[in-house]
C-alpha cells in the first residue's frame, strides 16, 4: 500500500517560521539587531539555517542588512506601508470576487466561531494571540477563493502589516467596535461581494491610519534620539 511522502521540516524552515512570527508579532522591534549566534544558540541550531532564514526575510523586506550592523529588523517605512496597503486593496478585492460564489455555510460558521473567541478571549491572552485570531477570521473568507497563489501573496502582505498592527492593536473591549467583524459576517451570509469589499476597505483605511500614526511616532523618537544623544 502506498503512502503519501511527508517532507520533514528543515531547520531553516523552522527558524524562518519562528523568526517571522517574532517580527510580525512585535516581539522583535524595528531597528533591533538580530544576533545570529545568539538566535542559533537559543533555537538549538547552527548558524547556517539562521543565515538562510534571514536571507528569505530580507527578500520579504522584514529585515535589512548593513555591513556594519549585520541583520536588523526593517525600520518602519511610510512609503512601504502605503504600497503594501494598496496591494492589499487590489488582491483582497480579487479574493472576495473569487470567494463569494464558493463561500459555504461552514466557512461562515467558522468565521462566527473565531469572532466569538475574539470577543470572549481569556484576559491573559496575549496581543499576539488576538492578532492571530483576527487574521484567521479574514483568511477564512479569503481562502474560500481556492486560489493558493493569491492566498500566498496575501499572507506575505499581511506579514508586513502585522508588524505594524502589533504596535497599535486594540484591547479586547474595542475589537468589534473598530473592526466591524459582525458586519463582515452579515455581508458574507448575504453573499454580497460589493458590501464585503466596502467593509474590508473601511478596515484597511482605519488600520492604515493607525499604522501611520505608529510610524510617525517611531520616526519622531528616532530623530529626537539623534538630536539629543546621551
Amino acid at each position: 500500500m502506498s503512502r503519501k511522502f511527508e517532507r520533514p521540516v528543515t531547520a531553516q524552515a523552522a527558524v524562518l517560521k519562528e523568526l517571522r512570527r517574532r517580527i510580525t508579532r512585535g516581539e522583535v522591534l524595528p531597528g533591533q539587531a538580530i544576533r545570529q549566534e545568539v538566535l542559533a544558540s537559543e533555537l538549538g541550531v547552527s548558524r547556517l539555517p539562521v543565515r538562510e532564514a534571514l536571507v528569505v526575510l530580507q527578500s520579504e523586506r522584514l529585515v535589512d542588512y548593513t555591513q556594519h550592523k549585520g541583520y536588523v529588523v526593517a525600520v518602519l517605512d511610510e512609503d512601504d506601508l502605503a504600497q503594501t496597503y494598496e496591494l492589499r486593496k487590489i488582491l483582497e478585492g480579487v479574493a472576495v470576487d473569487q470567494a463569494i460564489g464558493r463561500l459555504t455555510d461552514e466557512d461562515i460558521a467558522q468565521m462566527r466561531t473565531i469572532l466569538d473567541e475574539m470577543l470572549h478571549v481569556d484576559p491573559s491572552a496575549s496581543k499576539s494571540e488576538r492578532i492571530e485570531a483576527n487574521r484567521a477570521f479574514h483568511f477564512t473568507l479569503f481562502s474560500a477563493s481556492a486560489n493558493n497563489r493569491l492566498i500566498s501573496l496575501l499572507n506575505q502582505l499581511w506579514d508586513t502589516c502585522d508588524r505594524y498592527r502589533a504596535l497599535y492593536y486594540p484591547e479586547k473591549s474595542a475589537v468589534d467596535k473598530v473592526s466591524g467583524h459582525r458586519s463582515i459576517i452579515e455581508a458574507a451570509e448575504a453573499r454580497d461581494g460589493e458590501r464585503l469589499k466596502e467593509l474590508l476597505t473601511e478596515r484597511r483605511e482605519w488600520a492604515f491610519a493607525e499604522a501611520l500614526r505608529v510610524v510617525h511616532a517611531h520616526n519622531e523618537r528616532a530623530l529626537a534620539a539623534i538630536a539629543s544623544p546621551e
